[in-house]
């Protein structure tokens, strides 16, 4: 790449989680934020690679085909995104759209065009902040913004997770997993864990983001129903503990020597839990940034999320989330390998605070990425 060339970067988003189209707010807001006379900027869409994957159904899967086809295909989202995102976030959703191009043309160019110099991955859940889409960057050789392969893949899978906070010393939900097809034998076993566990219990599927599918569960009696629930989403559920006291949220950013934990964000939600309505609703959530709590307390759970950071092997950039439970415990509940990414996230927003503008963030990410490959 020549000094006077500007950094060709493709922004990853949409893809075919069910967290598609946060990740096209995330993907749209980063594009839209990269200065334009430092990077050429192209947001590309994995979706266009799966009309063969099983998994997708039919209408994924013919959304695959014509985004392979020709680009500026306008997004339909889902019932639950008209029935629960702000309106202002679905008209950007849909107006940013047109702008997708299929990555079985961006990610390797043909006639002699130009590749991409780093992708900023921008997807979130399955087929994304799962490790996918960074193998097959590595296979393709292609630098990007974020964790690697391994890292991906343990934030991702809620249990792998626990399993590597513990052994790092990091407090963890009490809790249990059932798996598909195992509870009609093993429902009076799954009873009594979560009687041992103790009501109200969190029902999650294993692998998803953004509480799509986290139900909560006051009774044995609705046990069953909120697991079965969670199968549709997931081969396996979690079955914890639901602690009660302050939610807060620590993104970490850099490598090595420039890893800093950023301010401390509270999170102070009127909705029953931060489930995916409230996430998105500012009317719903208060997002508290220095939060309200003590520096002391600050800074022990500062350390937490680098420590939750670095026991998964992340890079560039987490958000881990945790309670401070009524009777003190610091509980680490899940680390975000790609958080939410628009202006207003919360991510951003603690960046913000710590002074760094969300332009300016995204090329700090872009950079970290390239002088890997430099």
């Amino acid at each position: 790449m020549s000094p006077r060339q500007r950094v060709r970067v493709g922004v990853l988003a949409g893809g075919a989680s069910s967290e598609r189209e946060i990740s096209l707010a995330t993907g749209i807001e980063i594009a839209s934020h990269l200065p334009a006379d430092r990077y050429e900027v192209t947001l590309i869409d994995p979706l266009a690679l799966m009309a063969g994957n099983a998994a997708l159904t039919d209408e994924q899967r013919a959304h695959a085909r014509a985004l392979a086809e020709h680009a500026g295909v306008i997004e339909e989202l889902p019932e639950r995104d008209r029935r629960e995102l702000p309106e202002a976030l679905q008209q950007r959703i849909i107006s940013g759209s047109t702008d997708l191009v299929g990555a079985n043309s961006a990610l390797v160019p043909a006639g002699g065009q130009r590749r991409l110099d780093v992708c900023f991955v921008a997807i979130h859940g399955q087929w994304g902040e799962d490790g996918t889409i960074q193998g097959m960057l590595e296979l393709l050789g292609i630098p990007y913004v974020g964790s690697g392969v391994l890292a991906s893949a343990l934030a991702m899978d809620k249990v792998m997770a626990k399993l590597v906070f513990a052994a790092s010393g990091l407090e963890v939900p009490r809790g249990f997993v059932v798996a598909a097809g195992e509870l009609p034998a093993a429902n009076e076993s799954v009873l009594i864990q979560a009687s041992d566990v103790g009501y109200p219990v969190v029902v999650k599927p294993v692998r998803q983001g953004s509480s799509v599918g986290v139900v909560m569960v006051d009774e044995s009696d609705d046990l069953r129903a909120a697991i079965e629930a969670g199968f549709a989403l997931d081969e396996r559920v979690m079955v914890e503990e639901r602690l009660h006291g302050t939610e807060l949220t620590v993104g970490v950013i850099g490598n090595g020597d420039a890893m800093r934990p950023l301010p401390v964000i509270e999170i102070a939600t009127r909705a029953d839990f931060f489930d995916y309505r409230a996430k998105y609703d500012p009317a719903l959530t208060d997002e508290i940034c220095p939060a309200r709590i003590s520096d002391e307390l600050a800074a022990q759970v500062q350390a937490i999320a680098v420590a939750a950071h670095q026991a998964l092997g992340c890079r560039d950039l987490s958000r881990t989330d945790m309670i401070v439970t009524d009777d003190g415990r610091i509980v680490v509940l899940e680390v975000n390998t790609i958080p939410g990414m628009t202006a207003n996230s919360l991510l951003p927003k603690a960046a913000r605070v710590a002074g760094i503008d969300f332009g300016e963030l995204c090329s700090m990410l872009i950079e970290a990425a390239l002088a890997r490959s430099a």
